[in-house]
């Protein structure tokens, strides 16, 4: 299902990117049940019926990037209630399932609000699961209730209120024809794999389990229309995949192409007790080559030509990028179905385990100057990126899991699968497929799909908090600690009281550096990106040039949707 307050162009990609993932998602391997939630849509799938039913799941809290604290029961303000609980009313009735209001909250301010429920919910279940989801966020504070802005999600409804306006879709019941289905069989219908097509799925039989599975003719039609276009896609595409496969595995490349024995050798055939962690893209796992090289293996997970894109746009730009603080390609292999990936390893792991963890001993060694070199070795790989490689790159998903550390407990950058190429004057780009992490994103970026250089600045800001306070930045509910980094950065900033903001394991004696740390990231997180430095200055500013001041008023949020 699509949410209202997703464009048609968002509804399409956001279904085509579910249908693309859902069997390629590693933590959906061999579930038999899953709800899937992305920016602008959902995906459910189960092996029990559940059309028509209102199950009392319990919902999640997504608050809105750098969002303001409005104080404790916000959401139970009589306003608010009020807003949401007449959009409640009006949605349970209406045939379409949802509807949208506003208010106002204070002097100049309104509210926007909007609540939708599956199609398929009766008037009185739609009621009672918004009622219940609106609850369930005001018992859990502070995750949810204390925020101005926020969507609260789950798998019957969903409710989304804003300090600005934003777009919601306008109902119509003349949807899109699917393509004329087949005439219907006069014998029982046949198994879903069709053996003709080495394994894909009809389309008509998904169009029917779709049917069954999610009810609604607004699903039902967009899914018939998707898959066919997957269909026409796949089969008009073969010298495309045949063509990548030729690229990247041309004598000529630079990196080595390994055979895939040899991998399972090094890995002692993808072995449990060799896995290292599980990436965004699939598993990484130790390999040691027979000449003693050890190597981290990332085995990509999903279908052939999904895994195949994953390893193309890691593989175009690591080949391509020689730097200290950036992670080393040393080769892939493509064989039997099989994207894999392979690394220099790094025996220090990620810097996420090293920072967030809950040993005190392993916290205590963590001490200020391995911090600060780790800071400054990131700066660099982001301004290598952005302006001295042969190619201008914005990574787009810069958070503490992808920064892993050498033995000497240096940093480099990695996981390039959502890297995008910059073209010398292009100064950003638009797109309407969100992808990134939550708490790391530009609100610019995370609200209307526009990135640039000033977003991996902004994330850069984040990072940099983190590693000063030893705090992760999550934006979800029941992380205790949802976008309120920034807000605190900038409160203790301007009491004079970073001293008690930062990580309590770091010695007062570095307290200065600390300081302009903090003040460096503030700079990076401001909300307009053309406030933000560029990394050039960044880089300046940690090796001891002239820090501007920050702001003397502070708004960590304020947009409005063109």
């Amino acid at each position: 299902m699509c949410y209202a307050d997703a464009t048609q162009l968002a509804c399409h990609d956001c279904l085509e990117t579910a249908a693309n993932e859902v069997a390629n998602l590693s933590i959906c391997e061999y579930r038999k049940t899953a709800i899937i939630h992305y920016d602008a849509c959902f995906l459910r799938y189960s092996n029990q019926t559940f059309i028509s039913i209102y199950q009392n799941f319990q919902p999640f809290c997504l608050q809105t990037p750098v969002a303001n604290m409005a104080g404790p029961d916000f959401l139970n303000s009589s306003s608010v209630l009020s807003l949401i609980f007449s959009m409640t009313t009006d949605a349970s009735n209406l045939e379409q399932k949802y509807a949208s209001n506003k208010t106002e909250y204070m002097a100049n301010q309104t509210m926007y609000g909007l609540v939708q429920c599956t199609r398929d919910l009766i008037a009185e279940d739609c009621k009672k699961c918004l009622e219940s989801y609106v609850a369930s966020a005001i018992e859990s504070k502070p995750n949810c209730s204390d925020q101005l802005g926020a969507r609260i999600m789950g798998p019957n409804c969903y409710i989304r209120y804003e300090l600005y306006s934003f777009n919601v879709a306008t109902y119509t019941a003349n949807l899109p024809s699917p393509p004329l289905p087949l005439p219907p069989p006069s014998t029982p219908p046949v198994p879903a794999v069709s053996p003709n097509h080495q394994g894909s799925i009809s389309i008509w039989t998904v169009t029917a389990v779709v049917t069954s599975v999610f009810g609604g003719f607004l699903l039902v039609s967009a899914t018939s229309i998707l898959l066919w276009r997957r269909k026409q896609k796949r089969k008009n595409g073969t010298g495309n995949v045949e063509t990548n496969v030729e690229l990247i595995l041309h004598p000529n490349a630079e990196y080595q192409v390994f055979d895939l024995d040899t991998l399972r050798k090094a890995t002692y055939n993808f072995s449990e007790k060799n896995k290292l962690g599980q990436g965004g893209f699939g598993p990484v796992y130790k390999g040691t080559l027979p000449n003693g090289e050890n190597m981290a293996v990332k085995r990509l997970c999903g279908s052939s030509a999904q895994g195949l894109r994953e390893l193309k746009n890691e593989v175009q730009f690591l080949a391509k990028l020689k730097h200290k603080n950036l992670v080393q390609l040393l080769g892939c292999c493509i064989q039997n179905k099989e994207h894999i990936l392979c690394y220099e390893f790094l025996p220090n792991g990620s810097l996420d385990k090293i920072l967030f963890t809950m040993d005190p001993l392993k916290r205590s060694e963590f001490g200020w100057k391995a911090r600060y070199k780790i800071i400054e070795g990131i700066g660099r790989g982001l301004h290598y990126l952005h302006e001295e490689s042969r190619i201008k790159i914005i990574h787009r998903d810069l958070k503490a899991s992808n920064i892993l550390l050498d033995r000497d407990m240096i940093p480099k950058i990695s996981d390039f699968g959502l890297a995008r190429f910059f073209a010398e004057d292009q100064t950003h780009i638009d797109t309407s497929i969100i992808a990134g992490t939550f708490g790391y994103m530009a609100p610019e970026y995370a609200l209307h799909g526009n990135f640039s250089a000033k977003s991996d600045v902004y994330s850069f800001g984040v990072l940099l908090l983190e590693i000063v306070t030893g705090q992760k930045n999550s934006s979800f509910a029941g992380s205790g600690r949802p976008l309120n980094l920034i807000t605190n950065a900038w409160k203790h900033w301007k009491n004079n009281t970073v001293d008690a903001f930062k990580d309590p394991m770091l010695d007062d004696v570095y307290l200065e550096e600390i300081i302009k740390c903090v003040n460096i990231a503030l700079l990076c997180v401001q909300e307009d990106p053309t406030m933000r430095p560029d990394m050039v200055l960044v880089n300046r500013m940690l090796t001891g040039g002239a820090i501007p001041n920050v702001p003397n008023t502070w708004r960590d949020y304020s947009t409005s949707e063109d």
